[in-house]
């Protein structure tokens, strides 16, 4: 296949930005045409990163969506995965095949993210980077793939001559207890405030025995000011982290594998991931790790000390976060001194070695993106499922009816419509391919199980052109309703030829009035 991958680009140092360049570049290698649409990091014009065409995104704060119709068209591309939060992608081109791989960091899963992933109709299926995400999509009748972020465990590894080097560089022995964090200054997610009060107080428990490496931006526009923080909190002698301009160039992985080698613990007391890849890098480097039981990293711990004591945070997204007590962190981490002491970490960073593994870069991509492209290509020759919500035709729902109950003819496997017609009164879907869930009824529109008048009002939207008897689906459709609209697609619909499964509605048979935008209408 052609696969059009949008997200960060491959030169940025954070999670997006690794995974992509670890992707794309084994996508390739499976045998796959890929161009990437950057949406950070590259403006300007389309350029090459070895044998992989870049695409800028010239839209600031659009993530895509507004360059990857004429991108997609330009790469002749085949399909389009993207790598990005899906909340942030609800305008996407209909039109296009995506598949989104997709992170739920909050518990339950947001309602702007389900709706996105259950009405956006070009999704083909989305992919979820986590069990737990995978969970959170079929508990509200959403079908995905699964397939995890990885890690390069050739280098990603225990390693002790970088570890020694490392310590020589700053003068820390192997007495010198050594935390790190690798993690974004953004929105406060990944709780370096309470992270920071918790090495203080820590630290002051083992006065000239502890260094915090912060691999991160001590000030950014859209986090704290960390470097205020440290120096209220009287840390500077024992902080240390990279330059604004180490940060601004990208640290080459091999230098932050050397990195985590250094550490005796990492320590990372996030609010909610939707993967979680620093958790992994470290315990590839047999780094144990501490972390809060919550979302999609809790399914990472190998070796390490869980945070359970959380509460929880509602967030702007409409769900919850999970924060937690600086003084539990400080007992995780007195855990974990106390076993380097004892030496008992060493077999506690075999277990973080062996967790890691599991993510190993070659085993994800020989195991479970082959066979999860291969049905994406077989579902790309069926017709398309363009199920979802097009805003202007809610115009045509009243704002009452009598007796009040509602039909959703053909309301699609996701109901997208049932938001918009519930209120009208007791709410009854069908679809003749229902499979048990969401409360589907599964009948056939040609013979309807309900009396005449049943319904005040019948809603069917994009079903009839799927009819081998419009006349006779419209005859039922008036028995059993008083009122209804039935909305249909014709050939003067620029998308009828999308979907191979459309047939024309024969205007002899079926009388009907035709909009502008080539759809047909029957209103009675």
């Amino acid at each position: 296949m052609r696969i059009l991958w949008s997200s960060v680009s491959p030169f940025i140092g954070s999670g997006y930005g690794s995974q992509t360049n670890i992707a794309t570049r084994k996508l390739r290698e499976l045998g796959h045409d890929v161009a990437i649409l950057c949406h950070a990091g590259i403006t300007g014009a389309k350029t090459e990163w070895g044998d992989i065409p870049l695409y800028p995104n010239n839209y600031p704060g659009n993530y895509g969506t507004a360059a990857a119709p004429a991108t997609y068209h330009d790469f002749n591309a085949d399909l389009l995965i993207t790598l990005v939060d899906i909340w942030v992608m609800g305008q996407m081109d209909p039109t296009l095949n995506w598949c989104p791989w997709m992170p739920i960091d909050h518990n339950p899963i947001p309602p702007l993210v389900l709706k996105t992933a259950q009405q956006c109709p070009g999704i083909i299926k989305p992919i979820a980077m986590s069990k737990f995400g995978m969970k959170q999509l079929e508990d509200k009748g959403v079908d995905s793939y699964y397939i995890p972020h990885t890690v390069n465990t050739k280098l990603f590894k225990a390693d002790t001559v970088s570890r020694a080097r490392g310590r020589d560089r700053y003068d820390w022995g192997e007495d010198t207890f050594v935390i790190g964090c690798v993690a974004t200054n953004q929105a406060e997610r990944k709780n370096w405030n309470v992270m920071m009060q918790a090495v203080a107080k820590f630290e002051k428990m083992h006065p000239g025995k502890v260094v915090f490496y912060m691999h991160t931006r001590l000030e950014d526009s859209m986090g704290l000011n960390l470097r205020e923080l440290k120096e209220h909190l009287g840390m500077n002698e024992y902080v240390r982290a990279p330059s604004v301009t180490q940060m601004e160039i990208g640290i080459p992985e091999n230098i932050m594998a050397a990195t985590y080698n250094v550490f005796d613990v990492f320590l990372l007391p996030s609010k909610g991931e939707g993967f979680g890849i620093p958790y992994i890098e470290a315990q590839a480097t047999g780094v144990p790790v501490i972390m809060t039981k919550c979302t999609g990293h809790e399914e990472l711990m190998g070796g390490g000390w869980f945070i359970e004591n959380l509460r929880k945070e509602w967030s702007g997204q409409g769900s919850w976060r999970f924060d937690c007590d600086v003084d539990e962190v400080v007992e995780k981490l007195e855990l974990a001194y106390q076993a380097k002491k004892s030496g008992e970490i060493v077999e506690i960073g075999k277990k973080a070695v062996a967790k890691a593994m599991e993510y190993e870069e070659e085993y994800i991509y020989s195991t479970y993106w082959p066979s999860v492209l291969a049905d994406i290509e077989k579902k790309l020759k069926e017709p398309r499922n363009m199920e979802g919500v097009q805003k202007w035709r809610l115009a045509f729902v009243p704002q009452s009816i009598v007796p009040r109950k509602v039909l959703d003819l053909g309301c699609g496997l996701t109901i997208p419509y049932k938001p918009y017609l519930a209120h009208l009164g007791d709410y009854v879907a069908v679809d003749n391919r229902a499979n048990g869930t969401n409360g589907i009824i599964k009948a056939d529109a040609h013979k309807l199980p309900f009396r005449d008048n049943e319904f005040g009002f019948l809603w069917c939207s994009e079903m009839l052109e799927h009819c081998d008897k419009p006349e006779v689906v419209v005859r039922e459709a008036k028995r059993v309703s008083k009122h209804g609209v039935i909305m249909f697609s014709t050939p003067k619909n620029g998308a009828f030829f999308l979907d191979p499964g459309h047939k024309t509605v024969d205007p002899r048979k079926v009388a009907y009035s035709e909009m502008g935008t080539g759809d047909g209408i029957l209103i009675w």
